[in-house]
């Protein structure tokens, strides 16, 4: 495992608050009547406004998670998720996304040029403006119940993946682009004191752990003494876990199991961006199958992954219950060598010793888990463990109840160089009856 430090100082938000020149003025919005077909300018969790959720992606049975950006690469990061084929055209990922169980929905706005660094307050959904982004989160949220919400924007630091423990329900704020300059009401939420401090419930020391152990270059850590900021972004911060608050009872038909902020730092290339995102929604995926079923979802990451031919490096994840009897567990390859062959290994114990391009992390002695696997396109592959086979139900490997076992993903990278193949991080897994 990669040790890492949280230091004293962390960045705020740092959205620059709008010159003189950019205030436009404007009109408020008339009240209307709160149902899902009309506007509404009541800034509150019974708000509701136009339907943001397009009918193509009426909910189904499986649970949404929400995600949110602002400027780039915030919104960049988070693009493929959108069910707005106008802002991404190649198509929506988040159903079912990796066959996790949850669809994954992201709302952002638009800025240009894209890759703007004075950007505005964007348009579209969630814009950089105080009543619009209000104005949009209820209704998104109220019509998706998501079990679990990401918010991202963006911060100067360049390469930091800054996850803020903080929002404050602030009286003043910074002010935005277009009038009124100031949130209406302020502070937003009349159910607390002014300066009333949430806090995020994301699984805060393992998004930074897995976010370093992806081996991006991205200096991951929890901001723990200052606030997610008093510009839009610590206000959609704060928005994220007031919902959630609303919501925390397993018992509320729209549990919220998590919510939280995360700062991306402005110089993170967009590929960057997206695939730490990703590891940071699995990450947050993990945390709530393990609020669903807390007695079997012992699973943990650990060890770095290395470069490759193809990329940044491969990971290994889980999805499913740790159940012997239940029988789904799941391991997910993800950006792997596209089109490679690989093998699963596991063993009971833990190590970090070079092997091959990389590192192996399950200590010897190790049995390999056949058969033979090949990544797809994407460098993608699934695999599901047969706990009732050989040789995972018998032998000297036996995967029992109670028994932690350490598995890995080793692949063929002929391009690489070197010793020609590679491997992932690794997963820790005790398994249940």
């Amino acid at each position: 495992m990669i040790s890492f430090s949280f230091p004293a100082i962390c960045v705020a938000s740092v959205m620059l608050a709008p010159s003189a020149h950019a205030v436009q003025t404007a009109t408020d919005a008339a009240l209307a009547t709160p149902d899902l077909t009309t506007t509404s300018d009541f800034i509150g969790p019974l708000a509701v406004a136009r339907p943001i959720v397009p009918p193509s992606f009426a909910l189904g049975p499986r649970r949404a998670i929400l995600l949110t950006g602002f400027w780039p690469p915030s919104n960049e990061a988070i693009r493929r998720f959108s069910p707005n084929a106008a802002q991404n055209p190649q198509g929506w990922i988040g159903s079912n996304w990796e066959g996790r169980g949850y669809d994954v929905y992201a709302y952002f706005p638009e800025f240009s040029p894209p890759t703007c660094t004075s950007c505005g307050k964007g348009t579209g959904d969630l814009e950089v403006d105080y009543q619009d982004t209000s104005n949009d989160f209820w209704p998104i949220a109220n019509a998706l119940q998501p079990i679990a919400i990401v918010t991202f924007s963006r911060t100067n630091a360049a390469l930091s993946w800054e996850a803020e423990m903080n929002a404050y329900n602030n009286l003043s704020w910074t002010n935005d682009y277009l009038a009124p300059m100031q949130p209406t009401p302020a502070p937003p939420d009349a159910s607390v004191p002014v300066g009333f401090l949430r806090t995020s419930t994301l699984p805060m020391s393992e998004i930074v752990q897995n976010v370093l152990e992806a081996n991006m270059g991205l200096n991951a850590f929890i901001c723990q003494s200052q606030s997610a900021g008093a510009f839009v972004s610590g206000f959609m911060a704060y928005h994220g876990m007031w919902y959630q608050s609303l919501h925390a009872s397993p018992s509320d038909p729209a549990w919220c199991v998590a919510a939280g902020h995360v700062h991306v730092g402005s110089g993170i290339a967009w590929p960057t961006a997206r695939r730490a995102a990703e590891v940071t929604l699995r990450t947050v995926i993990h945390e709530v199958d393990r609020a669903r079923d807390p007695s079997c979802q012992t699973v943990d990451l650990y060890c770095p992954t290395t470069a490759h031919s193809s990329g940044l490096g491969a990971m290994l994840t889980t999805s499913g219950s740790t159940s012997i009897t239940a029988n789904e567990l799941r391991m997910l390859v993800t950006d792997a060598p596209p089109v490679t062959q690989g093998l699963l290994i596991y063993g009971s114990a833990s190590t970090q010793v070079a092997w091959g391009n990389g590192l192996r992390c399950v200590a010897g002695p190790f049995q390999r888990l056949g058969p033979v696997a090949l990544t797809d396109v994407a460098g993608f592959h699934d695999r599901t463990l047969d706990l009732l086979g050989l040789p995972l139900s018998g032998g000297p490997f036996s995967v029992t109840p109670g028994s932690t076992w350490h598995f890995q993903f080793a692949f063929r990278d002929p391009a690489g160089g070197g010793a020609a193949f590679d491997s992932t991080n690794a997963v820790r897994v005790t398994f249940c009856p």
